[in-house]
């Protein structure tokens, strides 16, 4: 029997209870893809809701990591400088920078205007980096060529804010900030500590109604709010998907008698008007 408010059909709504250890295939900590031994089916007439109603899952991503931990330089010759994955401060960023350049740049932060300043022995520009929201030099590179360079915004630290859980083998007309069609079910706010574990327990779970008839598996995407996939190093979560039915609606327009009537209506007035502005000719 039915058993949600939600679920107007026969279909006995159901759960999909996920650990991510129990994955058919581990693609990453982030990526896994689950296969049912009994596939989710919409008979004919019937469409998929579907919604996340809890998530457990640790703090354990760093706030450098492989997406955005690196800085390339050019001062004569060209130095991609990556510093190791990991949680950092903004002291131990610059020191961490200031030993892998092996060019003339020194890298300090100012404490009172929470920036980061480059300093050359000679000219040179910083061409790119992929920490450029950390170090604040997001939408100035590359750099005129000098010998300093202060960021003009202040740092960013903050890591993952934001965690999205994407079903990737789903079609959802959600859309992202872009407007692009987006297959995210939820946004969870990350806004423990790391080490702390993140509870979601959404006070309204939000359902989606999905194009497919049909779910055999269930392939799970978590990324950061720069879509990035995030790395748990090593760490595994826990959630639970609610699946519903509803009967399709489709949406027409009903030719009653009453249209008919104020279509016909409409017809003659026009059809007067016309004559009106066109009389004919007397014949003498």
């Amino acid at each position: 029997m039915p058993n949600h408010a939600l679920n107007d059909t026969h279909i006995a709504s159901q759960a999909i209870f996920i650990d991510s250890n129990d994955a058919t295939l581990s693609i990453s900590d982030a990526e896994k893809i689950f296969y049912l031994n009994s596939p989710i089916i919409a008979p004919a007439g019937v469409r998929i809701l579907i919604g996340l109603t809890n998530l457990t899952i640790p703090n354990s991503i760093y706030n450098f990591n492989s997406s955005n931990n690196q800085i390339t330089f050019t001062q004569g010759s060209t130095q991609v400088v990556t510093i190791t994955a990991g949680n950092y401060s903004a002291s131990s960023l610059v020191d961490a920078l200031n030993t892998a350049i092996t060019l003339d740049i020194t890298v300090s932060f100012d404490e009172d205007q929470a920036d980061f300043s480059f300093t050359g022995g000679s000219a040179f520009t910083i061409d790119s980096a992929t920490m450029s929201r950390q170090l604040g030099l997001k939408d100035q590179l590359p750099t005129a060529s000098g010998t300093t360079y202060t960021a003009t915004q202040v740092c960013d630290f903050a890591g993952a804010t934001n965690l999205y859980v994407r079903i990737r083998n789903v079609s959802l007309n959600n859309l992202d900030s872009r407007g692009k069609t987006s297959n995210i079910i939820a946004s969870i706010v990350n806004n423990v500590n790391y080490g702390d574990y993140i509870f979601y327990t959404p006070p309204e779970v939000l359902y989606f109604m999905i194009n497919e008839q049909q779910l055999s598996h269930i392939d799970l995407e978590l990324t950061d709010q720069e879509g990035n996939v995030v790395d748990l190093n090593g760490s595994s979560f826990n959630m639970t998907l609610s699946v519903h039915f509803v009967r399709q609606r489709e949406m027409s327009v009903s030719s009653n008698r009453i249209l008919a009537e104020i279509q016909n209506r409409e017809i003659e007035e026009e059809a007067k008007g016309t004559t009106e502005a066109n009389p004919k000719q007397e014949t003498k």
